[in-house]
């Protein structure tokens, strides 16, 4: 399978401070990657390298298909609705002279917001909407605009359980419909439950391969600087990873 994006010998560093360097990473349609590690590892760095927004400082990006970005922003105005939020992609590609949405246009829309399990609040003005509905309608925005790869940068940050797994199950719905996804995510756990792969950005170096693998005890402590203790989920299987007193 081709691969819809990939990173070879990445690097970046600011001024004198270096991030990572060698990074390798290649991106598959139909994957969801947990994009995991301590704060100021570089999650966002890397992302907007990837999406293109940024140049590293070595390296280069190979990209095969439309890439979209969504990253935290401030709060759009008041006077939008979802439909609004999901249509952002496409209205930003119009020509000056362009007014309005084409037929097909506002079928995309509503094909992604339907997607999301937002199309019948399509209507209604964000205030009306949840955390969790507002990042579902950002995340229409970049299906609409038909991307095959999906970056995220921090999902869930700000929601309760409810919304971060209201999120988490929409960006495996598209996964499992095609489109690569990436998502920078804090909690280790729920990085294990949902994602196909993970990929662990700490101490200027990138490791990635299946959870179990990447979320080991002693990985993790190098990489948070504290002792962490994985179990199995006793139905599901999947891992559980906390930090352990420390001693």
């Amino acid at each position: 399978m081709t691969p819809v994006l990939r990173a070879e010998q990445v690097a970046v560093a600011y001024e004198r401070r270096s991030v990572f360097a060698d990074v390798d990473l290649s991106l598959f349609p139909s994957r969801f990657v947990a994009l995991v590690g301590p704060n100021g590892g570089g999650k966002s760095s890397l992302l907007r390298v990837l999406a293109g927004v940024q140049r590293p400082t070595a390296g280069r990006i190979v990209q095969q298909g439309k890439v979209a970005l969504i990253a935290p922003a401030g709060d759009p105005p008041g006077d939008l609705c979802a439909f609004d939020l999901a249509a952002y992609g496409l209205s930003a590609k119009r020509k000056f002279w362009q007014w309005g949405l084409n037929p097909d246009d506002e079928r995309r829309i509503h094909a992604a917001l339907a997607q999301c399990m937002l199309d019948d609040r399509h209507g209604d003005p964000i205030g009306c909407l949840s955390a969790g509905e507002m990042q579902r309608a950002w995340i229409a925005a970049a299906l609409a605009a038909r991307a095959d790869l999906l970056l995220i940068d921090e999902p869930t940050t700000h929601l309760d359980l409810r919304y971060q797994l209201d999120v988490l199950q929409t960006l495996v719905r598209l996964a499992r419909s095609g489109v690569a996804v990436v998502a920078a995510i804090h909690d280790l756990t729920l990085a294990a439950r949902f994602a196909d792969d993970v990929a662990l950005l700490a101490n200027g170096a990138l490791v990635y391969g299946p959870p179990e693998e990447v979320l080991e005890p002693q990985a993790l402590e190098q990489a948070f600087g504290v002792p962490v203790s994985t179990h199995r989920h006793p139905q599901d299987g999947y891992l559980i990873c906390l930090p352990s007193l420390t001693k």
